[in-house]
């Protein structure tokens, strides 16, 4: 038997804990159950932060404390027991099999520790004594609990695809933004700050103007006065355009690679089993055995190659 089995039947603890795996992380689609899962854990979610954005509003929050305060347990409660069933059951993932080593492994994992830190503001204060203030800093990190939607999603599975297969183009993206600031916010330090020394008094300072510049939005309480302080604006202003015109083609380009592979997997590379219904991938798995079960072979050809020399 497996750890903590005792005073259950054989195999019971392995069959109650493949079937909680299941209802916790397989997909959508596997049954009812799982789909009825996802959708109240992530309506709690969303609960949960039209909550904590309502507490904000202080009126709303003296009038409506003990609804808050409801909805809060009820969620914590919830989470709490989510995130207890997915430490116990971790072990049944081949990456966390250990069973001690495995769930901290899992533990620190980043969804792991994102639920870990969506409930903690609850249970911090009963454990540490925390000033008021600090106490209502705290609860804003229940925010946190809205990335936990990620997990119920393909959309941010396939987004979290995109950016691991298109990382390499994004960092070279990222360090051209990187040259190009501080190229143009070291030009318009040498040509601004005689003009105006209060703006651009350090490089520091003009890369606000670079980054509010590149990305287009343009706020105005910073802006170059000289003809050659508005030429090199100008050149920022545009090279601005072709510079978030790249991401934003890696990811539309990483987008469609993944959709398409999706897709071309569900129509053409799977197949179903005629005799016991078993889906399989029909260019890397092998077909299910297709022999009888009274142990004869399913085809003419094997039964007339199985015959006894001796008939």
């Amino acid at each position: 038997m497996t750890e903590g089995t005792s005073g259950l039947q054989p195999g019971m603890y392995d069959r109650i804990q493949e079937q909680v795996y299941f209802l916790l992380e397989s997909p959508a689609n596997h049954n009812r159950a799982r789909k009825f899962i996802i959708y109240f854990i992530a309506s709690l979610i969303l609960l949960n932060v039209i909550a904590v954005i309502l507490e904000t509003k202080y009126e709303l929050f003296i009038e409506y404390q003990p609804w808050f305060f409801a909805i809060d347990f009820f969620c914590v409660f919830v989470f709490s027991i989510e995130y207890s069933l997915r430490i116990w059951v971790c072990v049944r993932d081949p990456r966390y099999s250990s069973p001690v080593k495995g769930r901290i492994r899992y533990a620190l994992s980043p969804l792991a520790l994102f639920d870990l830190i969506a409930i903690s503001p609850f249970y911090l204060p009963l454990l540490i004594p925390i000033e008021f203030r600090l106490l209502r800093l705290l609860r804003l990190l229940r925010i946190f609990r809205v990335l936990r939607l990620g997990s119920y999603s393909h959309a941010f599975e396939t987004f979290a695809d995109v950016l691991k297969s298109k990382k390499e183009e994004l960092i070279i993206a990222l360090v051209m933004a990187l040259i190009i600031l501080i190229l143009s916010s070291s030009a318009l330090y040498v040509v601004e700050r005689e003009a105006q020394p209060d703006k651009f008094s350090c490089i520091m300072d003009a890369m606000w103007w670079a980054v509010v510049t590149l990305t287009t939005v343009g706020y105005g309480d910073v802006y170059p006065i000289t003809p050659l302080g508005k030429f090199i604006g100008s050149l920022v202003a545009l090279a601005a355009i072709g510079l978030f015109a790249l991401p934003a083609g890696v990811l539309a380009a990483g987008f469609a690679q993944s959709v398409q592979k999706r897709c071309s997997h569900n129509s053409g590379h799977t197949t179903v089993c005629p005799r016991c219904g078993t889906e399989f991938d029909i260019h890397t798995s092998p077909a299910p055995s297709t022999l009888k079960d009274n142990g004869e072979s399913s085809s003419p050809e094997e039964n007339k190659n199985t015959e006894s020399p001796l008939k």
